[in-house]
């Protein structure tokens, strides 16, 4: 009895760690992490903002995700852009960013997600610059999956819509 509750234990914890590295491109699609933990069903405590709700394709625009309070830290993160369930775009990251990376979901760089970093580079707030592709003309929202931890996070936070113009 002892060895199965040492060995579930053990399991737990290494799924709570399994994507510490930033999200895998298997969930590019789904956007749900593959935690032994379901998804939380209250609202999520961060928000989504853009710079801007027009944008003309082929210019830079800013993403802020945002945690409502202070202790809403945002330990992972998988966000994109959608043209309905399309990830469109492209992002840009600093080189040396210490938290976020860049992620092919179908083309290089249209999506961003978490390196492996110490709990001290958590965020509570994380901005990203994105471009609609040229000769892009439609709606997009912003989609994310954000974890306060491996046990706790919100899969389908999503920005209110920005209109992509030629």
């Amino acid at each position: 009895m002892y060895a199965s509750f040492v060995i579930l234990a053990a399991a737990l914890v290494a799924g709570t760690h399994g994507y510490s590295s930033g999200a895998p491109p298997s969930v590019c699609t789904d956007m749900v992490p593959k935690h032994p933990v379901p998804a939380q069903s209250t609202p999520p405590p961060y928000t989504i903002t853009t710079s801007t709700k027009v944008v003309k394709a082929g210019t830079p625009m800013e993403v802020v995700i945002s945690g409502k309070s202070a202790k809403d830290t945002i330990r992972g993160l998988l966000l994109q852009a959608r043209q309905g369930d399309k990830p469109v775009g492209t992002f840009t990251i600093a080189p040396n960013d210490p938290f976020a990376q860049l992620l092919n979901c179908g083309q290089p760089g249209n999506a961003v997600t978490h390196k492996k970093h110490d709990e001290k580079f958590d965020k509570q707030t994380v901005a990203f610059t994105w471009t609609p592709p040229a000769g892009f003309n439609d709606e997009i929202k912003f989609r994310a999956t954000i974890a306060l931890n491996g046990a706790v996070f919100w899969v389908g936070v999503e920005s209110g819509p920005v209109k992509v113009t030629n």
